[in-house]
C-alpha cells in the first residue's frame, strides 16, 4: 500500500496531481483543497496517499495533509458516502468547518456539499459527531491542527445532562456561536427556552 508521495509535481488539475518519483509517475484524485495547497507544477511536493483496490480498479487519492486523510476515512465509513462524494465534502468547505458543522449537527452547511442532501448529512452527523467531540485518538488529527471546541461541548453536555433531548438543544446552541456568553449565561438562557 502506497501512504506518501514524495517528488516533483508534474501535472495540477482542481481535480488530480501527477506526481514523479524516481522516474514513476503517479496519478491521484484530489480534493479541491489539497488543489489550493498544491505547489507550481515543477515544484518539490509531498502528497499523503490513500490506495483504493476495487475489481477492476488500483487507484491513488493523494492529499496535502494527514488531518485531510484522517478526515476522509472516517467519511466514507458513513453509509452512502464513497470516494468521490468524500472528496467533494473536503473540497467543498475546509477542514475545520466541516469538522465543526459535523460536531454541531449543522445540517445546513452539509448540504453546500454537491451531493449532500439532508437525510446523507443528518447521518454523516450522528454516525461522525461523537467521534470527532474529542480528537484525541484519532489517527493523524491533532488538537494543534483543529482545536476542540470546549465551549459548544460543555454548553451540550450540561443540557443533555440535565435530561434535554439533543435535537432540542443543539437548534438553541447556534444562537450563541457569534458572542459566546459564559457558560453559566448560556445555561440559563436555553433552560428557559427549553422550559416554555
Amino acid at each position: 500500500m502506497i501512504g506518501r508521495l514524495h517528488g516533483e509535481l508534474i501535472q495540477k488539475t482542481p481535480g488530480s496531481a501527477l506526481v514523479d518519483c524516481g522516474g514513476v509517475g503517479y496519478v491521484c484524485s484530489i480534493s479541491l483543497t489539497t488543489y489550493g495547497l498544491l505547489p507550481d507544477e515543477g515544484c518539490e511536493v509531498i502528497l499523503y496517499a490513500e490506495t483504493l483496490l476495487r475489481e477492476n480498479d488500483l487507484s491513488l487519492l493523494g492529499f496535502a495533509s494527514t488531518q485531510e486523510r484522517s478526515l476522509y476515512r472516517l467519511l466514507v465509513k458513513v453509509d452512502g458516502i464513497g470516494p468521490k462524494l468524500a472528496l467533494a465534502a473536503l473540497g467543498a468547505v475546509s477542514i475545520e468547518e466541516l469538522i465543526s458543522a459535523i460536531r454541531g449537527r449543522d445540517i445546513k452547511t452539509l448540504t453546500r456539499i454537491p451531493g449532500v442532501g439532508k437525510k446523507t448529512a443528518e447521518k454523516i452527523c450522528f454516525e461522525l459527531s461523537e467521534k470527532l467531540g474529542g480528537l484525541t485518538g484519532l489517527d493523524g488529527l491533532s488538537s494543534d491542527a483543529l482545536p476542540v471546541n470546549t465551549w459548544e461541548s460543555d454548553l451540550r453536555s450540561a443540557l443533555t445532562n440535565l435530561g434535554f433531548r439533543e435535537d432540542a438543544v443543539i437548534p438553541l446552541m447556534a444562537q450563541f456561536k457569534q458572542d459566546k456568553p459564559p457558560l453559566s449565561d448560556a445555561i440559563r438562557i436555553c433552560l428557559k427556552a427549553l422550559q416554555r
